[in-house]
């Protein structure tokens, strides 16, 4: 019933929301097109996230598999348009494609197409009916690296023993934190194991990537610099109000929404302190705010930042804090936090501030703009978190040893 009202539900907003519409025009004839995709002489793997975020702990997997199995057919498959258009780790996938609504007979129908040997399910994605009809086909199920909470679908209400049921299926759960791991003793689910969250690896190897630009460079000068990453309005609010009480710092400002008319509306906001758009390429000597207009960009970024605001904190929740912390910059957040466990270790440590007002930003801003944490703070806290992908690989090459699927 409810898949059914969130299928009736997004054909109705697609058309007013472009989102949508690529949601709805992404899934036509997915059944004919994937059938074409198909290598019927080769092995497949499937690795499955909700959206580009979700891939990020992926990737670092996802190119050590496509190293040890070379000959097998990679499918990396989306829920959300932002991962299928803005995945772009191509050469290290045969394909990307959109998964289907999980109806019974869409997965039915999706299995028997492609017939993976193995399925990686990332962080939050499982699909009850899709589950099914791969174990059916003897699939190997892996569910990492993965958080669970007690409030969950999974362990409470009137549907708990359904989903519950789901997670049976998988033959591994790596999950990234002890309570997670606690949570499912508690259920008696087997296979699980403790691995850790492989964003760090992959936020390393974004780090290590060559990203010049003398246009930032310039515009910072030696002034202090803060980003505001995966901005929404309600953190932009207070940046524009620190910006006009503390005058001596530049703002790079990436907000979460790069519609035009958001763009737009920033430019307007923040006009009264000199902004400029990234995608212009250039800027006017008065600037105090350069907006980047584009996508892609924001992991590359912080580099060039003293200090984060990191965005979705005072609204549903917080974005990729990882991403961030490891160029060796603070990071501040708002309270919205609790699925994200990293949040309050980085609190622990003296590496990040939770805003939930004005004085908050001001306060931590202050601080850290006079005291930021040592290297050696940060980089010990960073290796302590390495290892996830090793271990999920490690359990994905174990799970690939003992397959029957072919």
């Amino acid at each position: 019933m409810v898949i059914k009202t969130y299928k009736a539900l997004i054909h109705l907003a697609a058309l007013q929301s472009d989102k949508a519409k690529k949601w709805v025009d992404g899934r036509q004839q997915w059944r004919e097109d994937l059938q074409k995709l198909v290598n019927p002489n080769k092995k497949r793997i499937l690795i499955h996230a909700a959206s580009l975020g979700e891939m990020e702990q992926g990737t670092p997997v996802l190119r050590s598999l496509r190293k040890q199995w070379p000959e097998h057919q990679i499918f990396v498959s989306f829920f959300s348009p932002s991962g299928y258009e803005y995945f772009k780790e191509t050469e290290l996938c045969d394909a990307i494609i959109y998964l289907p609504l999980d109806e019974k007979k869409n997965s039915t129908d999706f299995a028997q197409i492609l017939r993976p040997e193995l399925a990686l399910f990332i962080k939050y994605e499982i699909w009850p009916f899709l589950l099914s009809a791969l174990k059916d086909l003897n699939t190997k199920l892996i569910l990492a690296p993965a958080v669970f909470r007690a409030n969950q679908i999974y362990f409470k209400g009137d549907q708990k023993a359904f989903f519950r049921e789901a997670l049976h299926k998988f033959d591994r759960i790596l999950v990234q934190d002890q309570p997670s791991l606690e949570i499912l003793q508690e259920q008696n689910i087997q296979g699980i194991s403790l691995c850790g969250d492989s964003r760090f690896e992959r936020a390393l190897e974004n780090k290590e990537q060559d990203f010049e630009s003398s246009l930032i460079q310039s515009f910072i000068g030696d002034d202090f610099c803060l980003i505001a990453g995966s901005s929404w309005k309600k953190e932009e609010s207070l940046v524009l109000k620190l910006l006009a009480e503390q005058r001596n710092f530049k703002l790079i400002l990436a907000p979460h929404d790069i519609s035009e008319s958001n763009i737009q509306s920033i430019l307007k906001r923040f006009s009264n302190f000199g902004i400029s758009p990234f995608s212009k390429k250039t800027t006017k000597p008065e600037d105090r705010v350069i907006l980047i207009d584009s996508i892609g960009q924001l992991r590359y970024l912080y580099r060039f930042a003293d200090l984060a605001f990191i965005g979705g904190g005072l609204g549903k929740g917080v974005h990729n804090t990882i991403e961030a912390i490891v160029y060796h910059i603070p990071v501040l957040f708002g309270p919205k936090r609790k699925k994200f466990p990293e949040t309050q270790e980085m609190l622990d440590r003296g590496l990040a501030a939770e805003i939930n007002n004005y004085d908050d930003l001001a306060n931590a801003f202050r601080y850290f703009s006079s005291k930021k944490p040592l290297p050696q703070d940060f980089e010990s806290y960073i290796q302590a978190k390495l290892g996830a992908s090793q271990k999920i690989n490690q359990a994905i090459n174990q799970l690939m040893q003992h397959s029957g699927s072919f």
